[in-house]
């Protein structure tokens, strides 16, 4: 039985949200963790490919609307504060977020805003995968997360 994180992780960039939903019902505690760093790493990497630390909190107030706007159907269930707090996660300007339900559901919201917004071929999806349980796996090892993941296009 395949319960794999990173192919449940890429059934859902893809838009495969039945097999995605499969894979989430079979897994087990130690995939629920993994899937939740692929997560993290991933949007660890679309955030950088994105936004740069230090740039105006405005891009990124916008960008947070939008996906909300997208992804988020009842209006309820991302938090923007959340939300906004993960971007500068990601970017080094604060602390980690924990992987509680609310911050997975967020990331989830704004890994799809990012991609979407980004419009990758099936390849650069899989370079951003790959980067992503690097980030996973670095972030687990305490490696310097500042050289995980392309710098900003700006």
């Amino acid at each position: 039985m395949v319960t794999d994180p990173h192919a449940a992780l890429r059934g859902l960039l893809t838009g495969r949200l039945r097999g995605h939903e499969r894979r989430l019902g079979r897994f087990a505690e130690s995939d629920w963790r993994r899937y939740a760093d692929l997560l993290a790493g991933a949007l660890l990497v679309a955030v950088r490919r994105r936004f740069v630390a230090g740039q105006d909190r405005a891009p990124v107030i916008r960008f947070v609307a939008s996906a909300r706007e997208r992804y988020d159907a009842t209006g309820r269930d991302v938090d923007p504060v959340l939300a906004e707090a993960l971007v500068w996660a990601a970017l080094g300007e604060r602390p980690p977020v924990p992987h509680d339900v609310a911050a997975i559901v967020a990331r989830t919201v704004l890994l799809l805003g990012l991609l979407e917004d980004e419009g990758l071929t099936d390849r650069e999806l899989d370079d951003v995968l790959v980067a992503a349980a690097l980030a996973a796996d670095d972030t687990a090892h305490d490696a310097d997360p500042q050289q995980v993941g392309e710098p900003a296009r700006q």
